[in-house]
């Protein structure tokens, strides 16, 4: 028997599947994308990402427990095997992207003389050791890393003193750029929680499914939200879009009287994070191709999964190539947040329906 995610768990983890590393980038993207006041953007991005936790809902609703046993049954034969090697594709591509944009910057700033692939080859190993051990596990582990860094919030009382209520001037989205393309990037910071299609089997009513969704959500939006608002505050919108990674050096201004460079500290806390957003997608591409090759052994598809994306990683030897990717990535994943789910009502009701007019 599976044991069933908690409500208190299930949210700890969405939130941790959520936030990453593109927090120390995003207050930039919502400066020289919106313009003035651009952190409200967030905000408003949130309720895109209550749309699509709102159609996850209605597919946990009316199916009987397991989201990708629905597609398997509804779909012909060639349809959902094809259908799951493409998101199998999709969300290992989209995971190693993440972990290797993680290790680019970690190498750059802490081991500058250090091969980033003898680090991403560390972080594939734990990578893998985590996807075997199950959703539960893994669960139980993001909970314990919510706890571990979620004291760095407390740091932002530093840099509060100093903000300037007249930095974020009384224009909104003012001198800005692309908004579509600003949205997408913000949209993409709320990735993550389209894995929890998969998550219907490890759930209850206890587990207080969409509600917990909807929280966890909501604890990303609202630490993102304190986070920008402090450095618009902080820098001002205008310096905020020369800023490569503004929460970062909104931290190098943070100074303690025990430890020196805290920034490189907390970034480092952060690969736990990342370790686990980079897991789930990983333990997803593997629960889908399961269902192609269903007579190989879980652990050895979960190997050759992160061997094949550690081989491609290879492919992406600089920062920009990483961040096109993760862009051409990010669309591709923010349509799957809505397709996927659309496409499961839709074979829901049909089968609903036929089976109400057969009796």
């Amino acid at each position: 028997m599976k044991e069933k995610l908690h409500h208190i768990h299930l949210v700890l983890f969405i939130y941790s599947i959520q936030f990453g590393v593109t927090i120390f980038s995003l207050p930039g993207i919502l400066a020289r994308e919106f313009g003035t006041n651009g952190w409200i953007a967030i905000f408003l991005i949130f309720f895109v990402v209550l749309l699509g936790i709102f159609l996850i809902g209605a597919c946990y609703r009316l199916s009987d427990g397991d989201f990708l046993s629905t597609l398997e049954t509804s779909l012909p034969g060639f349809l959902s095997s094809s259908l799951f090697l493409v998101l199998a594709v999709i969300w290992s591509l989209y995971g190693c992207v993440i972990g290797k944009q993680y290790i680019m910057i970690f190498q750059m700033i802490t081991f500058p003389t250090t091969s980033p692939m003898l680090l991403k080859l560390a972080f594939a190993v734990l990578t893998y050791l985590l996807v075997i051990k199950g959703l539960y596990n893994i669960s139980k582990i993001s909970t314990i890393i919510f706890f571990i860094t979620i004291w760095m919030l407390v740091l932002l009382v530093y840099p509060f003193q100093e903000m300037d209520l007249s930095r974020y001037t009384p224009f909104f989205f003012k001198d800005g750029g692309h908004w579509t393309r600003g949205s997408i990037s913000v949209f993409a910071s709320f990735l993550g929680y389209e894995l929890s299609l998969l998550f219907f089997p490890f759930v209850n009513k206890e587990s207080k499914f969409v509600r917990s969704l909807i929280l966890g959500s909501l604890v990303t939006t609202l630490i993102y939200g304190i986070i920008c608002v402090v450095c618009f505050g902080f820098f001002g919108y205008t310096y905020l879009k020369v800023l490569l990674f503004p929460f970062m050096d909104l931290l190098s201004n943070v100074e303690l009287p025990f430890v020196q460079r805290i920034e490189n500290l907390l970034f480092a806390l952060f690969f736990f994070k990342v370790l686990i957003t980079v897991v789930l997608y990983y333990w997803g591409a593997k629960e889908c191709a399961k269902r192609v090759f269903k007579k190989t052994n879980e652990k050895r598809i979960s190997f050759v999964i992160v061997t094949l994306t550690y081989l491609i990683s290879f492919y992406f030897q600089t920062m920009d190539d990483v961040n096109s990717w993760l862009m051409k990535l990010s669309n591709i994943e923010a349509a799957v947040c809505f397709l996927l789910p659309l496409l499961g009502i839709a074979l829901l009701l049909y089968r609903k329906r036929k089976r109400e007019y057969y009796g």
